[in-house]
């Protein structure tokens, strides 16, 4: 039997605590509701919290990313890592000749491509379309991608590719922390092969565009420690254009200049691939070599003495060279092996010019 109604429309007691009771539920239900978005937006601003150490991580440790290798494998394999990625590519486009340089000394890392690629306007967030690029050739293809322009000092650098898990690029979501790595990224880039570029003109004889005396120290550590290793002769050739003084005397320094210019472009010619040549100073030329006993040596010296004899003075003549050799002892270093080489070549010109003088 249900309870009597009020005559006058008002709500029974009974009725009143169900209403009570309901409009409790509603708000148990919003508390709950809101609560969980709160801790919904409680996780998101902690996981946005640790996205921005990593990030900040991460830009520190590219300011101080040098050289450029270092910065490129970083880049590639240490970055995509910190923060959470599946992977990276890098696009240098239009190739810089620095990033060349370590294509063609077999230095560059797996992931870092040059290459002629449309630049997408802004950055690009999605997936990876049938129709488009092969943005990660090194890798399997991602569940999603983010296409990240890089721009520096009004120069177009290439793309930064990012590899993530399906939906974790989207394009609709916002682009603020790409932005900065992107920018971070564009700077870094830059810096590393300005630094690059610097360095190289420090190492390069600005007339000849051979390496410099201080290249070839830089190499003579190298050079000795491999030879040890490989138990291999290495060879330190010393030569000087005889007479020159008289062509810069007779025919001004712009002639002696190029006369310069002629012998290092005929020994370059002479000496093998992975031979180092350098001007080591004023007319004098130095060859680090490995060879097969000292037979090998001579010759290569015969060689080199030859080259020049293939240039002529601004008279006409065929220029002359003489040359010091000198084979690395088991226990000698770098420094004593150019020292006597250089004996050598002092004996070459005291005994006329024009031959080659080997060391004792």
């Amino acid at each position: 039997m249900y309870p009597p109604s009020s005559s006058t429309g008002s709500a029974s007691p009974w009725q009143t605590e169900t209403m009570a009771a309901s409009e409790d539920d509603d708000l148990h239900a919003e508390v709950r509701h809101l609560r969980a978005r709160l801790e919904e937006l409680l996780e998101r601003a902690h996981a946005n919290e640790a996205t921005q150490r990593r990030l900040q991580t991460v830009e520190l440790d590219m300011l101080r990313r040098y050289p450029l290798v270092d910065l490129l494998r970083a880049l590639i394999l240490d970055y995509p890592e910190q923060l959470g990625l599946q992977g990276a590519a890098l696009h240098v486009c239009p190739p810089q000749p620095e990033v060349s340089a370590l294509g063609v000394s077999g230095d560059l890392p797996s992931g870092v491509y040059l290459a002629e690629v449309v630049p997408p306007e802004d950055i690009h967030l999605g997936t990876l379309e049938a129709e488009s690029p092969d943005w990660f050739p090194h890798q399997a293809s991602p569940g999603s991608l983010a296409l990240l322009p890089l721009h520096a000092g009004g120069q177009y650098l290439g793309i930064y590719a990012l590899a993530g898990e399906a939906g974790r690029f989207q394009p609709n979501q916002g682009t603020a922390f790409l932005q900065r790595l992107a920018a971070m990224v564009a700077t870094s880039l830059d810096n590393a092969i300005n630094h690059a570029r610097l360095e190289e003109m420090a190492l390069s004889d600005p007339l000849t565009g051979l390496d410099n005396r201080r290249s070839l120290e830089r190499r003579l550590g190298e050079a000795v420690a491999r030879s040890r290793r490989q138990a291999r002769d290495l060879a330190c050739l010393l030569l000087d254009i005889d007479y020159f003084k008289a062509i810069n005397d007779r025919h001004g320094h712009p002639a002696g200049d190029r006369v310069l210019v002629e012998v290092a472009e005929a020994l370059a010619s002479a000496v093998r691939g992975g031979d180092a040549l350098a001007r080591y100073g004023g007319e004098e030329f130095a060859v680090l070599m490995e060879v097969e006993g000292a037979e090998a040596a001579e010759a290569a010296a015969e060689r080199m003495r030859m080259a020049v004899s293939t240039v002529t003075s601004p008279d006409g003549d065929a220029l002359t060279a003489s040359v010091g050799l000198a084979l690395l002892d088991p226990a000698e270093e770098g420094e004593a092996l150019v020292e006597r080489a250089d004996a050598a070549l002092y004996q070459a010109k005291a005994a006329g010019r024009d031959r080659v003088e080997a060391a004792d």
